[in-house]
């Protein structure tokens, strides 16, 4: 029974600890209504050794994992170096209270390792939720950006066609000019021999006419000076005559 009370007032320092003090009160259960089984008297204080045990390295562990540190023990281990019991609870409390301040402190300053946990595990999310939506966004720029260059493609081939119609339309009419005007040169040509054909043939005619007229001067002048020439002769010959008669009268 008085084990029974140690567990009792063990559990009660541990309340805070709900898995082993659950383990606890299945052990005082089990040891209150003896269903616990022993084969022999050695064998079943062996057993009460290792619940005791049991008990005890759960209660360290427990201490461990909810106190900063424990004011039992320490108040034992300042007793067993001299000090008075008073003393040594005093010391204990003091030590006690300024490692949870230090403690305070260090929450204040530092955080915990599960908010920075958790605190990694927000931003990584808002990362991987930034890095998805500019994703999207630049999914979508790209999209839109196809869709320009298509539409700019498609409106640069239109207009290639229509400037390879004009251009088609403009050697089109120069070729029809440059036909209209070699045939108003062939016929300016055509106009401009037919009419030094007629000025060839007209001088031609002026020459002949004048060659004509030359001759026909030339000969009126031969017969003009054979006459002259004649008339002269005979006015000679008539002078010579008289001469001669006046001679031989």
């Amino acid at each position: 029974m008085s084990r029974l009370k140690g567990i009792a007032r063990i559990a009660g320092r541990l309340a805070q600890q709900p898995h082993q003090l659950e383990q606890l009160v299945l052990a005082s259960a089990r040891l209150e209504s003896g269903q616990v089984h022993c084969s022999s008297t050695y064998s079943c204080l062996h057993q009460w050794r290792n619940y005791g045990s049991t008990l005890e390295e759960t209660h360290k562990e427990m201490v461990s994992n909810s106190l900063l540190v424990d004011t039992l023990q320490l108040t034992k281990s300042f007793e067993q170096s001299g000090l008075p019991r008073d003393a040594a609870e005093h010391l204990a409390q003091k030590i006690a209270a300024l490692i949870i301040q230090n403690k305070h402190k260090m929450e204040d300053t530092f955080v915990k390792q599960v908010v920075l946990e958790k605190s990694i595990l927000e931003q990584a999310s808002k990362i991987q939720g930034f890095k998805t939506e500019l994703q999207k966004a630049q999914d979508m720029h790209q999209a839109n950006m196809n869709k320009d260059m298509e539409r700019q493609q498609s409106y640069l081939d239109k207009m290639k066609a229509e400037v390879r119609h004009e251009i088609d339309k403009l050697s089109a009419s120069q070729r029809l000019d440059l036909n209209l005007e070699k045939g108003r040169m062939r016929d300016d040509l055509q106009a401009m021999r037919d009419k030094t054909t007629e000025l060839q043939i007209k001088v031609d005619r002026d020459i002949n006419e004048l060659k004509s007229s030359v001759e026909k001067a030339k000969n009126d002048t031969i017969k003009s000076v054979i006459t002259i020439l004649g008339t002269f002769s005979a006015i000679a010959f008539t002078i010579s005559r008289f001469v001669q008669m006046g001679a031989g009268g």
